[in-house]
């Protein structure tokens, strides 16, 4: 998975303040439906993402690219890693919870990167397929999310995952399930993003850019291997084909839960940034 359930969830599940009130959802409208009571974190509090939420199934591919083409990706102040990963992974997010059901299917596409001396993911692109989960990722995190059909599927031991954008399957894993492989103990694990709005000028931003930390930790359940193939296709809004696959370290089944928090590492340069900006937005 992205490794961390989407902002969306935490605005509409029903025991968050900020969901509709509960005659809403029955038709009836209740009071001022433009204007939410805020209810604050306190001093020092951030919201703990994943915490308490069942594992959750993901297909994922771990593979290594020219360490040329990996580097021209990444914004500074994130510097090349010693090895020069790619993660794709697919998830499949199915929660109940009484009678709210919670529904997504989501990608990750991402490499690692460098910054301040810790290896951490950095994601290109989320697709996801989820609209109402979009906008909230973009703005208060900074997460990199753009809408596309998704397909996960497991029969038996055959596995297939698929992302697609604008009729291109960009994305298309198959496979079947080799065998179990060891499960490990919880790990720490971290996401660089980049929180930015573009200025009304058109031209750079409005205020400076903000490199954004997700640290979690990651605690497995179960792993299985699977024999199969990644094929990458070119679509020109995610153009993941442009890190070619030149060996492919791992495929396998999991299923795993995650607890993480978001925090504000710092401004960026908005100069150096802004080339980087480009590929958030379809043009």
């Amino acid at each position: 998975m992205p490794e961390r359930l989407s902002s969306a969830f935490s605005l509409h599940h029903p025991e968050n303040p900020a969901s509709p009130h509960p005659d809403v959802r029955e038709g009836v409208p209740m009071g001022n439906r433009w204007v939410r009571e805020i209810k604050k974190l306190a001093d020092g509090e951030r919201q703990d993402l994943g915490a308490g939420l069942p594992p959750i199934p993901s297909l994922e591919v771990v593979y290594l690219t020219d360490p040329e083409a990996l580097a021209a990706v990444l914004p500074p102040p994130l510097t090349p890693p010693a090895e020069p990963r790619v993660h794709v992974r697919i998830t499949d997010i199915d929660l109940t919870f009484g009678e709210y059901r919670h529904k997504e299917l989501v990608g990750f596409l991402a490499v690692d990167a460098v910054y301040d001396g810790f290896t951490g993911e950095y994601p290109l692109l989320i697709p996801i397929d989820l609209e109402s989960a979009i906008s909230v990722s973009r703005e208060r995190n900074g997460e990199p999310k753009k809408l596309a059909d998704i397909e996960l599927i497991r029969a038996g031991d055959h596995v297939e995952g698929r992302i697609t954008r604008n009729g291109v399957t960009f994305v298309e894993i198959v496979g079947d399930v080799a065998g179990p492989l060891p499960v490990g103990e919880p790990y720490p694990a971290a996401q660089w993003w980049y929180k930015f709005m573009p200025a009304v000028s058109g031209s750079g931003f409005d205020g400076d850019p903000l490199l954004v930390r997700y640290d979690q930790v990651r605690t497995p359940v179960t792993a299985e291997s699977v024999e199969g193939k990644l094929v990458l296709r070119d679509e020109p809004t995610a153009p993941i084909v442009d890190l070619p696959v030149r060996e492919t370290a791992s495929i396998a089944w999991t299923t795993r839960s995650s607890k993480g928090k978001a925090s504000v590492v710092g401004p960026v340069d908005p100069v150096a940034f802004e080339p980087f900006a480009y590929s958030r937005y379809d043009h």
